[in-house]
C-alpha cells in the first residue's frame, strides 16, 4: 500500500517565493508510484488550501484556483487533514508529513508543533532544533559557548534605538558591516554598510523583519555543508559571481552566482568543515536534512559558523539537494529523508 505523503509549502513568509519553487521540485520529484501525495498550499494570509494545481502552476504562484480548503488535524487520533467541499467535511488520513516552507511560521518551530500535536511522522527538524536555528544570534552564541568560531555581533532588537545600536557596533566593530534579520533567509532584509549612512539605510531595511544583527563584512569565501541524519554528505562553495554577498537578487533573480561541487578547499579546511557541521547538527539535536554554512577568510583562512538552514531550499540552485543527492537524484534524496523520518 502507498504511503500518504502531505506536502505543505507557501506560507506567512517573506521566503513564501522560494517556497513555491521548492515545493515544485519537490512534487515533480516524488514518486506517484510509491506515495499518494497530497500537496497543501498556505497563502500568505495564513489560509491552508489541498490544491490539485500542477508543479509548474504552484511554481507560477497558480495553485489557489483549483483548491479547497482544509486544516491539518492535532487530534492524535484522527492523524490527517481535514478537508471542507461542498457545505461538508471529510478526513483524509495521512502518513507522512512533508514541508517545504522556508521562513517565519514555516521553519521556525511552529509548523513543527503542529506536526507533532497531530502525531503523524515528518520530515526534518523538531520543534526545538527548527526554533533555535531560526534564531541566528542564539545559534551563534550557543555555537560559540561550544568552542565552534563565529565572528562578534551586535544584536538589535526592534525597541533598540538605533542610535545605540549604531554606537555599540561602531565601538566593538569595524566598517565595512554586514546587517541581517535575526530571523530572516534566503538574504531577504541583508545588506552591507562601508560608513554611517550605509549603516542605517540598512538597518531600517531589516528592521521590519524582527531583530537585527551587525557583524564585520570579513572578505572569505562562502562555503556550505549539507548534513543528512548526523552525517555531513559534502562541502560545496557558493561563487557569488562578483558581487559583494550572496544577496537575494544573486541567488534568485540575477542568477550570477555559480554552486561549486566539490568545493575546492585542502583537505584539512573539508574536514573541518564537516567535523563541525556534524557537532552543530547534534548539538542543536537536528532531524532529516540540513545545510549549515561557513565563511573561509581569505585573510587568516580560519572558518567561521555563518549560519544553519534547518529545512534548506529544494530549488533548482538549491546548495543542499546538489550535495546530498551525492551525484544520485532528487528523487532518491527525498526516499531516504522520507525513509528517515518513518524510522524515527
Amino acid at each position: 500500500m502507498k504511503k500518504r505523503i502531505a506536502v505543505f509549502f507557501g506560507g506567512r513568509s517573506a521566503e513564501y517565493a522560494v517556497s513555491l519553487r521548492s515545493a515544485a521540485a519537490v512534487l515533480r520529484a516524488l514518486s506517484s508510484q510509491k506515495y499518494d501525495i497530497f500537496p497543501v498550499g498556505i497563502t500568505r494570509a495564513g489560509a491552508w488550501h489541498l490544491t490539485r494545481a500542477t508543479p509548474d502552476e504552484i511554481e507560477a504562484d497558480a495553485w489557489q484556483q483549483n483548491a479547497t480548503p482544509c486544516l491539518l488535524s492535532p487530534d492524535r487520533e484522527e492523524r490527517g487533514l481535514w478537508i471542507f467541499e461542498d457545505g461538508g467535511a471529510c478526513r483524509q488520513p495521512i502518513d507522512l508529513l512533508l514541508p517545504v516552507t522556508h521562513g517565519t511560521y514555516g521553519e521556525d518551530g511552529c509548523l513543527q508543533g503542529l506536526f507533532a500535536l497531530s502525531g503523524i511522522p515528518h520530515v526534518g527538524c523538531g520543534v526545538r532544533a527548527s526554533a533555535v536555528g531560526m534564531d541566528k544570534a542564539l545559534t551563534k552564541t550557543l555555537c560559540a559557548s561550544h568552542a565552534i568560531p563565529t565572528l562578534p555581533f551586535v544584536l538589535m532588537r526592534p525597541d533598540t534605538p538605533t542610535t545605540a545600536a549604531i554606537g555599540e557596533a561602531e565601538e566593538r566593530l569595524s566598517y565595512p558591516l554586514f546587517v541581517k534579520p535575526v530571523t530572516g533567509g534566503s538574504s531577504v532584509g541583508t545588506g552591507l554598510a562601508r560608513d554611517r549612512a550605509e549603516l542605517c539605510r540598512a538597518i531600517s531595511i531589516a528592521l521590519p523583519y524582527g531583530p537585527v544583527m551587525i557583524e564585520p563584512f570579513t572578505p572569505a569565501r562562502e562555503l556550505e555543508v549539507a548534513v543528512t541524519d548526523s552525517h555531513a554528505d559534502g562541502v560545496g562553495e557558493i561563487d557569488t559571481g562578483g558581487a559583494d554577498f550572496y544577496d537575494y537578487q544573486t541567488k534568485y533573480e540575477k542568477l550570477g552566482a555559480r554552486l561549486v561541487i566539490p568545493a575546492p578547499v585542502s583537505p584539512r579546511v573539508e574536514r573541518a568543515a564537516r567535523a563541525y557541521a556534524e557537532q552543530i547538527y547534534r548539538l542543536l539535536d537536528c532531524r532529516g536534512g540540513v545545510r549549515v554554512d561557513f565563511f573561509l577568510s581569505r585573510a587568516d583562512g580560519r572558518l567561521y559558523f555563518n549560519e544553519i538552514n534547518t529545512l534548506p531550499g529544494f530549488t533548482d540552485i538549491s546548495m543542499y539537494p546538489r550535495l546530498a543527492a551525492q551525484g544520485g537524484s532528487l528523487s532518491s534524496l527525498l526516499d531516504r529523508l522520507v525513509t528517515g523520518a518513518f524510522s524515527r
